[in-house]
């Protein structure tokens, strides 16, 4: 009976509204509100989000019967959230990378759990194994990496400085002579227009080079994030299952269920897709590391970890590598050719053999976007994100086309029909 009545008051229209209500407590109601609303234009200095998302419920909460009310109260919210999320996100994050540590170790707590051992157990001993490894990357690896990221600047310098002696040669000066160009003129422009805008053009990549990688190791070495990630990481890992179930209770009962099924096809694809990219990506870095240490290619190491970043980003990723790997290759000394096609044909055969063999049985089954659309996903996240939004591009489209199709199945014809049962399953 009182979900009835309750059905009954929700399905009020807003027109209904001023037919119920008195040509005076109409005009006293708009009189009202554009006296709050020069209010807070007046006080505007000291309002926040905080009182007009409080000022908008407290109006509208008791005509909460009716439909339009209903969806200003919840897009206030919404919007309240969204705002309220960007404002803490520093402090989110030491959450969100425990969060996504915990969601990528979360398969191996499971396998382990069904050997009877509790979960605080492997939760714990897979988290010192993880320190264990960042902490011995740290000490072994970074400094070598950032030793051979000097030496590239070095060789960087080096190459404008004999550029800059080539373009003074008497070879090159009498060829543009007989052209009818002065040689005083072009020793000016060579030194004061040209050299400088290269060198200009260099340091601006160099600098945002060193800016990004400066922020990562500040963020890294900062001795809250060291302490409380693995903390968090630890307890979040150890009540995977059930942040799930309490996440679940959020919804209402009558969607529940879906809201289970969406989560589950999501870990199905986002799981391992990630998972799965982090191994190939870590394959990738130590097979281009080997292969170059062995054939004299210098910065072998620092190649090798950018091989495992770039693996990440399809497409993209593989075209800056060999880009990369032959500039190095170019300046690893006598013989030159052999070691660019070395590097080329190495970079090359694992891509290949990443896709045939690797891709297939660690990742799984594609994510079934088309190319054109994984493009076009990387260009839109790579220019509102940065880099950040290279990594997480392919498999945020790969979700949201995942809702699309559920999406569109669910109003073809109900759960279960033929129309559904031929989604591509992840």
């Amino acid at each position: 009976m009182a979900n009835q009545r309750r059905k009954a008051v929700k399905e009020l229209p807003w027109d209904s509204l001023f037919t119920s209500l008195g040509r005076i407590e109409v005009v006293l109601l708009v009189g009202g509100v554009l006296l709050l609303l020069v209010l807070i234009y007046t006080i505007q200095v000291i309002v926040s989000p905080f009182l007009v998302l409080g000022a908008i419920l407290f109006i509208l909460y008791p005509l909460r019967r009716y439909l339009l009310a209903r969806n200003v109260m919840w897009l206030s919210i919404i919007l309240f959230a969204l705002w309220f999320l960007h404002s803490v996100s520093n402090i989110l994050a030491p959450f969100l990378v425990s969060l996504v540590f915990a969601y990528v170790l979360s398969p191996v707590v499971d396998a382990v759990e069904r050997f009877r051992i509790p979960r605080w157990v492997s939760s714990l001993v897979l988290i010192l194994l993880v320190l264990a490894a960042v902490t011995l990357i740290l000490f072994f690896v970074l400094p070598v990496a950032l030793t051979q990221f000097e030496g590239v600047l070095d060789t960087i310098s080096k190459i404008i400085a004999e550029f800059r002696t080539s373009m003074g040669d008497n070879g090159f000066v009498r060829l543009l002579v007989r052209y009818g160009v002065p040689p005083e003129e072009i020793r000016n422009t060579i030194a004061n227009q040209l050299t400088p805008k290269v060198q200009d053009i260099l340091k601006g990549l160099l600098s945002a080079i060193l800016a990004v990688v400066s922020s990562i190791s500040n963020l890294l070495t900062q001795v809250f994030y060291i302490i409380l990630v693995p903390f968090l990481t630890f307890y979040i890992l150890t009540d995977f299952p059930k942040i799930g179930h309490r996440f679940k209770k959020l919804f209402p009962r009558k969607i529940r269920d879906q809201v289970g099924d969406y989560m589950q096809r999501a870990d199905a694809l986002i799981g391992r897709y990630l998972r799965g990219a982090l191994t190939v990506a870590l394959f990738q870095g130590v097979a281009v590391s080997v292969l170059f240490s062995v054939f004299g290619i210098k910065y072998a190491l620092l190649l090798g970890l950018l091989a495992a970043l770039f693996d990440l980003i399809p497409y993209f990723g593989l075209i800056v590598l060999m880009a990369l790997s032959v500039f190095v290759a170019t300046f690893s000394g006598p013989p030159v050719v052999p070691k660019v096609i070395f590097a080329l044909a190495s970079v090359w055969l694992l891509h290949i053999v990443e896709l045939v063999f690797l891709s297939p049985r660690i990742v799984g089954s594609k994510v079934g976007l088309h190319p054109l659309l994984i493009i076009l996903s990387l260009l839109i996240f790579m220019y509102f994100l940065g880099f950040v939004g290279l990594l997480i591009a392919v498999p945020t489209t790969a979700l949201i086309i995942l809702f699309v199709r559920e999406w569109e199945a669910r109003r073809r014809g109900p759960v279960g029909s033929p129309e559904e049962s031929n989604l591509p399953v992840p």
